[in-house]
C-alpha cells in the first residue's frame, strides 16, 4: 500500500530511550495554535500509525507519531502507512539490545530505517553528544541534518543547566543567539528531550514566548519520573514505564541531584531484553549507583542480582544492598526502610510490573486519614488536587473499614493538604474509627481504609489485655486497626465486635466497637457453624481453623500414607485392649500410651518390659510394676482416662549426657509472604525420671542450634543444615494438613530426635502454649519475640494491605 504523503508537518520521533517524553515535549507546545494527530500513553506500534494515519482529514494542522523501533525492520513497517518530513532519532542505546542484534551498530541500522523512509528532503534531528548516533546511515538523506547537544558544539545547544524545586532551567544557545527555557521535569536527559521539541517547533516557526509557554503545560507522561509526595517530607519517584542502563543512570542522576539531604533509596526490577548485554547493563548500573551516591539499593527479578554484585564490589555497604526473588518480601523490607526525609526512584523494565510497588508505596504513605468530629457521617473530605490524583469522575465513593460499607459524599476543600482526606470518626452502630495508623486503597471509586485485623481470644486475655503486648511489638509493619474479641462480644445482629484495639502511642489496648474484621487470627475453639460464617461474610481470611489439639491418630493415618513423611514418624497403632498393648511390646520394649486429643501431657502413660514384668510411669512420676497379663490390665483400667481415644506409640530414645528426656518444638508460621517459614527451635528438657517434658515437668528449656551441638556432637553449620531439613519436612507436613480443609498459619511441630539423628514427629500444635510463655523462665521466653508478631503479619497478607 502507498502511504500517506503530507504537507503539513508529520512528525516521527524514535530512538532508544525519550522517545515518549520527547513526543510529548513537542505536543505540549504544537497543539497550543495547531489541531494535531497524534500517538497517545504508550501506543507506539506499527498498528496504531495505522489507526492515526486512518484517522487523518483536511482539518488536521500537523501529526506527531511515536515510532518503536524494538523489532527489525519496524520502519518499513511504521512507514508504510504514512511519510514523515520531520523525523527525531533521540539516541542509540541498549533498549531492545538483544532484539536488535546484540550491537549498537544493529541497533543503528535499524533506526536508521526511518531515514531511509521519510521524505527525503526533509528535516532530520539527531543527538550530537550521543557517540552512537554517528552509526546511523546518513549517507543518501538530502535533507537538511539538525543537531541538539550539551557538551559539543550543536545546532542547538543547551547550556547553563541548573536543578530547581520544580523543574530544569537552562539557556538555549542558536546561531549565536541565547534565549533561556524552563521544564517542570527533572533530569538532564529531559533537557536533551526538551531540546529536541524546542529546535524542531523553532523550525516551525513558532516564537520563544510561544515555546516557553507550551513547555510550561508540558504534562509529565506515566511512569516517567512521576512525582508523588509522600508522608513525613518524602518523595517517590515512578519511572516504571520501562528501562535499560542509558535510562536507569539518568534515573538515578535525578535521585542524587534532588535527593540531597535525603536518604536515596534505589529500587530497581530486571532490564529486560538486553541480549547479551544483560549482565554488562546491570554490572554497569551497580557500579554507577555507587558513583551516584546512592544509600540503599534494593533488587526485584533475576538479572538485577548483578547489579547488588557490582555495587558491593564496588564498596557499597552490603547491608544496604539487597537483592528479592519475591515481590512481598521486597515490599516488607521497604515498609521496614522507610521513616522520614527518604527519596525513593522505583524502575524496571514495563514487564517486571515495578509500578505494583509504586502502587504500594502510595497506599501506605501518600495519603493521610485525619478523623474530624465535625465532618458529617457518610461525607469525605478532600483538596481538588487530591480528588485529581485519585482519578475519579463522582462526587461519591464507596467507603470500607473492614466488612463495613458505606457509600460516602466527597465534599471538596482546597484548605486540606495535598494526599489529606478527612472524614468522621463516627459510624453506625456504635462503631468509631480509632486514631491509629493506617492505609489507604482507593481504586475503581472505591475507598479501603485498613488493614482491619481481629484476635480471637480466651477470657483471660479480655479480662487482662496488656498479656497480647508482645503480639504487637512489630506493629510498625501491620500498621491499621488490630482489636482483640471474643465469641461472647459478637454482635450479630450489627454485625460488630466489642473489644479492645491497640494504641501504639500509648501501648496500650483501648475498648470500643469495631466492624467485622476483614481477617482475623483465631486463638480459641470455634464452633463450625460460626466459622461457617464468618467464612460467608469474609471469605477465607480465617486462620487457625479449627483450634484445638490434633488427634493423634488421625495425624499419624494422614501422614503414614505420605510417601516423604512416613520415615519420619514413630510406629503407632491406636489401643483397644490389653491385647493390643502386648502385641506393641513383643516387637518394642517400651511404649507411650497417648490419649489422641488432649494435650499437656495429660492421660500420658509409658510403659516398659523389664525382665518378666512391666513398668508403668504415669506423668507425675508414679511407678507400678505389674507381672502379669491380668495385673497390667487392671493397672491401665486404674490410670487411663475413660471414654478416651487413646493410641501406642513407639518410644524413641532422644540423646543427653545426663540421662534427661529430650523433646523438640520447632515453631512454622506463615508470615507477610503467605508462605510457611521456620520461626525458632526450642529443646525441652524434662526432669530427671519424667517420661513428659511438659512446663511442670521440665527441668529446663535449650535453643534448639545449641542442643544439636552440645547433645549431637553436631558443629554449628552441621545443626543449622539439620534444622533446615526438619523445617522443609515440617512444611511438608502442613501442606499435607491444609488438604485436608484446615486453614493453619501459626504452629508448632513437636518430634524427638534419635542418636543416629533421625527425626520422629509427634503431632502438630496449633493452641500451643504462645502467650503463657511470657510469663515462665528466661530461657523459655527467648523464642517469644519471633513468634508472637508473625502471624498478624500473615493476617495482614490476607487482606487488600498485603
Amino acid at each position: 500500500m502507498k502511504p500517506l504523503v503530507l504537507d503539513i508537518p508529520t512528525i516521527a520521533i524514535t530512538g532508544s530511550t525519550g522517545k515518549t517524553t520527547t513526543r510529548e515535549f513537542i505536543v505540549s507546545i504544537v497543539e497550543s495554535k495547531w489541531k494535531i494527530l497524534k500517538s497517545i500513553g504508550n501506543k507506539n506500534l506499527p498498528y496504531n500509525t495505522r489507526n492515526i494515519a486512518n484517522r487523518y482529514d483536511s482539518s488536521c494542522e500537523a501529526m506527531v507519531l511515536e515510532m518503536g523501533m524494538g523489532k527489525p525492520d519496524a520502519a518499513k513497517r511504521h512507514c508504510r502507512y504514512l511519510q514523515p518530513n520531520i523525523s527525531v532519532i533521540t539516541n542509540i542505546g541498549t533498549a531492545h539490545y538483544g532484539s536488535l542484534g546484540n550491537s549498537y551498530e544493529s541497533t543503528a541500522k535499524n533506526k536508521s530505517g526511518l531515514i531511509k523512509r521519510m521524505k527525503q528532503d526533509g528535516q532530520l534531528f539527531l543527538n550530537g553528544d550521543d557517540r552512537n548516533s554517528e552509526l546511523l546511515d546518513t549517507h543518501s538523506f538530502k535533507g537538511s541534518i539538525i543537531k541538539i547537544g550539551i557538551h559539543t558544539k550543536a545546532d542547538y545547544q543547551a547550556t547553563d543547566i541548573h536543578y530547581t524545586e520544580d523543574g530544569m532551567e537552562f539557556t538555549v544557545l542558536f546561531k549565536g543567539k541565547e534565549k533561556p527555557y524552563f521544564i517542570p521535569t527533572f533530569g538532564i536527559h529531559n533537557v536533551y528531550n526538551a531540546l529536541f521539541a524546542i529546535a524542531i517547533c523553532h523550525e516551525l516557526h513558532f516564537t520563544a514566548a510561544e515555546i516557553r509557554k507550551g513547555l510550561k503545560n508540558f504534562t509529565i507522561p506515566i511512569k516517567r519520573l512521576n512525582r508523588f509526595p509522600l508522608r513525613n517530607n518524602s518523595l517517590l519517584i515512578d519511572d516504571t514505564a520501562n528501562a535499560n542502563p542509558h535510562s536507569v543512570k539518568a534515573g538515578i542522576d535525578v535521585l542524587n541531584s534532588i535527593g540531597k539531604g535525603k536518604k536515596k533509596i534505589l529500587v530497581l526490577g530486571d532490564m529486560l531484553e538486553l541480549g547479551n548485554y544483560s549482565k554488562e547493563g546491570h554490572i554497569e548500573v551497580g557500579e554507577y549507583a555507587v558513583k551516584r551516591n546512592i544509600n540503599y539499593i534494593y533488587t526485584f527479578g533475576q538479572d538485577s542480582k548483578w547489579v547488588i554484585d557490582a555495587a558491593i564490589k564496588s564498596g557499597f555497604p552490603p547491608l544496604n544492598a539487597q537483592h528479592f526473588i519475591s515481590r512481598d518480601e521486597l515490599h516488607n523490607q521497604l515498609k521496614q526502610l522507610l521513616t522520614k526525609n527518604d527519596m525513593v526512584l522505583v524502575k524496571g523494565s514495563s514487564a517486571m510490573k515495578m509500578d505494583d510497588t509504586v502502587k504500594m508505596m502510595k497506599h501506605r504513605y501518600m495519603f493521610t486519614i485525619n478523623l474530624d468530629d465535625s465532618i458529617r457521617k457518610n461525607q469525605l473530605m478532600l483538596s481538588r488536587e487530591t480528588y485529581d490524583l485519585i482519578g475519579i469522575k463522582s462526587n461519591r465513593i464507596s467507603f470500607h473499614f473492614g466488612a463495613y460499607t458505606r457509600v460516602y459524599k466527597i465534599k471538596l476543600n482546597d484548605q486540606l493538604a495535598h494526599g489529606e482526606i478527612r472524614l468522621s470518626p463516627e459510624l453506625e452502630n456504635g462503631i468509631t474509627i480509632p486514631s491509629v495508623p493506617y492505609e489507604v486503597i482507593i481504586e475503581d471509586a472505591q475507598l479501603f481504609l485498613g488493614p482491619i485485623i481481629g484476635i480471637n481470644v480466651y477470657q483471660r486475655y479480655m479480662d487482662d489485655p496488656p498479656q497480647q503486648l508482645l503480639r504487637l511489638s512489630q506493629y510498625e509493619k501491620i500498621g491499621g486497626l488490630i482489636f482483640l474479641f471474643n465469641p461472647t462480644t459478637i454482635d450479630y445482629q450489627h454485625q460488630t465486635m466489642s473489644g479492645f484495639y491497640f494504641d501504639q502511642e500509648s501501648n496500650s489496648f483501648k475498648s470500643g466497637v469495631f466492624p467485622y474484621p476483614s481477617s482475623f487470627f483465631n486463638r480459641v475453639p470455634l464452633r463450625e457453624s460460626r466459622y461457617q460464617y464468618f467464612k460467608r461474610k469474609l471469605g477465607d481470611t480465617i486462620f487457625n481453623y479449627p483450634y484445638g489439639n490434633t488427634n493423634k491418630l488421625d495425624f499419624w493415618n494422614i501422614m503414614s500414607r505420605n510417601s516423604n513423611i512416613k520415615d519420619a514418624l514413630p510406629l503407632t497403632s491406636k489401643y483397644k485392649n490389653i491385647n493390643s498393648v502386648l502385641r506393641f511390646l513383643q516387637t518394642n520394649d517400651s511404649a507411650y500410651i497417648k490419649p489422641s486429643t488432649l494435650a499437656g501431657g495429660n492421660g500420658i502413660l509409658h510403659i516398659k518390659k523389664v525382665d518378666n514384668h512391666f513398668v508403668v510411669t504415669d506423668r507425675d512420676g508414679g511407678k507400678e510394676k505389674a507381672a502379669s497379663r491380668k495385673a497390667l490390665n487392671n493397672c491401665l483400667n486404674e490410670k487411663l482416662v475413660e471414654n478416651k481415644e487413646y493410641i501406642i506409640q513407639q518410644e524413641i530414645v532422644s540423646v543427653n549426657p545426663a540421662g534427661e528426656k529430650v523433646d523438640f518444638r520447632m515453631y512454622i508460621q506463615k508470615d507477610g509472604t503467605q508462605k510457611w517459614k521456620y520461626s525458632g527451635l526450642e529443646t525441652k528438657v524434662a526432669n530427671k525420671g519424667s517420661i513428659i517434658s511438659n512446663s511442670q515437668n521440665r527441668n529446663r528449656v535449650v535453643p534448639g542450634l545449641v542442643a544439636l551441638q552440645e547433645f549431637y556432637g553436631l558443629s554449628q553449620l552441621e545443626a543449622e543444615e539439620k534444622i533446615m531439613d526438619i523445617s522443609n519436612l515440617c512444611i511438608t507436613v502442613l501442606k499435607t494438613l491444609e488438604k485436608q480443609s484446615m486453614h493453619l498459619g501459626d504452629t508448632a511441630i513437636d518430634f524427638v530426635i534419635d542418636e543416629n539423628l533421625h527425626v520422629y514427629l509427634l503431632e502438630v500444635q496449633v493452641n500451643y502454649a504462645a502467650e503463657i510463655k511470657a510469663f515462665r523462665e528466661e530461657d523459655e521466653r527467648s523464642v517469644l519475640p519471633n513468634i508472637l508478631p508473625t502471624p498478624l503479619e500473615y493476617a495482614k497478607s490476607l487482606t487488600k494491605f498485603k
